[in-house]
């Protein structure tokens, strides 16, 4: 057997060993963060994970006993029982089948991954195990009752959302004069976070699972701030508002997340403020998949599901129009991509991508906006390995580049909207997510160039990088991500005096 690194909770190496299993690898994500190591077998094309490592990987303990060939895996006051070569798991009075039975190697337990990965397990342990076989990769997230937060800022006012399941309870409080809080008894969070705001109304946030609640700890930026507690539908949600000094608590009713199709730019009534539109390029697609990960991942993958992420992010903030460039796996051309903007009239421009790189060891996040000249060489390099798309189209990448300089050099104010636009994008992205941040950077991106409005290209993470790659796997990962872009663009919204 070999041992293998968790990466977002790891990498697995699979273990060569009798009965004719083979040695492979897994990557296995949970909750977007990396792990100890773990160790798995595959016997007869089935993949297996060491009891003990199953333990450690759901905040468990394994009590394996060899004699009598027993495994308990003890979890949250409650215990599952395994027996060697048996398909049939205890709980109590209750008894699961899993379709392969545990496996005893060399004096070791193995769990089957498909029973991790089913209902069952899910409904017992709260937790939900995916397993992606073209990937090799394993993703595992807690089944919450609380979501995690939301966090929309507004003018005046900064809203903290947080979803619940239908029979969860909360209560709000003040925290002296300085906060506010609301309490989730008998919660279940997904995962504990501690986030900096800093938007002028809030300060920062905790939200941290306790013994038998759920606590959501909110920090002003001033004392003696206005608050309120709301509970929205559809779906269920807590808002928590709370607005700026000087600021009157609204009479208006709370925003609802809109679930209508993005729809293309509307006339305006007489007198109302004007909607903005924000372009969504999920980068690559179709015959383009991008860069690809070691473990399989395809940067057009995750650029289309944290797009949707984004997409659901802005609707729900319920002030800005949204229009995707592509909603489902196909190729389009940049030049298109560009022109469905500027048809649409875009306020805004944002192009997701991941970025990919020979050093295995380059992490991070970038934003870039466009320049006639790069920042540095590698922000050439990346914008070239972007362009090079081009040649898909059967344009010569040289020619249409030159083009591009031409027409961005008569567009100097849309530059230096986009160079600002990309600053704060990279600032809210940085507040947010786990990874390192590079910088707001500048190159010739051709998909940026032919776009009429201030535009981004963000770079989330390297598929190239072992721990970046996990962490682009994982749901919440991106939906962090797509929060603090869709931050960006409020905070850039907000310079421009479009939002109220």
């Amino acid at each position: 057997m070999k041992k293998l690194v968790l990466v977002s909770a790891a990498l697995f190496t699979l273990c060569a060993g009798p009965m004719g299993s083979r040695a492979d690898e897994v990557a296995v994500v949970v909750a977007g963060k990396p792990q100890d190591a773990a160790e798995t077998y595959r016997a007869d094309g089935k993949l297996f994970l060491d009891a003990k490592s199953a333990g450690a990987l759901y905040g468990g303990q394994v009590y394996w006993y060899a004699v009598s060939g027993r495994v308990q895996l003890s979890l949250r006051g409650r215990a599952l029982q395994f027996v060697a070569e048996s398909k049939t798991v205890k709980a109590g009075d209750q008894e699961f089948k899993m379709g392969e039975p545990l496996l005893v190697r060399t004096s070791r337990a193995f769990i089957p991954l498909s029973f991790l990965s089913g209902a069952d397990f899910s409904a017992w342990s709260g937790f939900q195990t995916r397993y992606d076989e073209r990937m090799k990769t394993v993703v595992v997230e807690k089944t919450g009752t609380i979501g995690s937060p939301r966090v929309f800022s507004y003018k005046g006012r900064t809203r903290l959302a947080v979803e619940l399941a239908p029979d969860a309870v909360y209560r709000a409080s003040a925290r002296g004069t300085g906060g506010a809080e609301l309490v989730f008894d008998y919660g279940v969070a997904e995962g504990d976070e501690k986030t900096e705001i800093d938007d002028g109304v809030v300060a920062s946030y905790a939200f941290k699972q306790e013994a038998k609640l759920v606590r959501l700890s909110i920090r002003f930026a001033v004392n003696g701030q206005k608050w309120r507690a709301v509970e929205l539908t559809d779906p269920r949600r807590v808002a928590l508002d709370v607005y700026a000094p000087g600021a009157e608590i609204s009479d208006e009713a709370p925003v609802a997340a809109a679930k209508i199709p993005a729809p293309a730019k509307a006339a305006q009534p007489s007198g109302e403020k004007k909607r903005r539109l924000i372009v969504i390029d999920p980068g690559h697609g179709g015959k383009d998949p991008g860069a690809t990960g070691g473990h399989g991942t395809r940067e057009k993958d995750v650029n289309l599901a944290a797009a949707h992420e984004l997409a659901n992010v802005l609707k729900e903030r319920g002030d800005f129009d949204v229009v995707m460039t592509r909603d489902e796996d196909v190729f389009i051309p940049l030049s298109e991509r560009s022109e469905l903007a500027n048809e649409k009239n875009a306020d805004l421009f944002v192009s997701l991508h991941c970025n990919a790189a020979s050093n295995k060891h380059e992490n991070g996040f970038e934003v870039y906006s466009v320049s006639e000249t790069a920042s540095d060489p590698a922000a050439e390099a990346i914008a070239d390995a972007e362009n090079s798309v081009l040649e898909l189209e059967g344009k010569n990448p040289q020619d249409e580049t030159a083009k591009a300089i031409l027409l961005a050099m008569t567009k100097t104010e849309m530059i230096n909207e986009s160079a600002a636009f990309s600053a704060l994008s990279e600032k809210a992205i940085g507040k947010r997510v786990d990874v390192a941040a590079r910088g707001a950077k500048q190159a010739g991106f051709y998909v940026l160039r032919g776009t009429h409005a201030p535009a981004i290209l963000v770079e989330m993470a390297f598929v190239s990088h072992v721990k970046d790659e996990a962490r682009l796997a994982s749901r919440r990962f991106r939906r962090t991500m797509a929060e603090g872009v869709a931050a960006g663009i409020a905070d850039y919204a907000r310079r421009q005096g479009w939002l109220e």
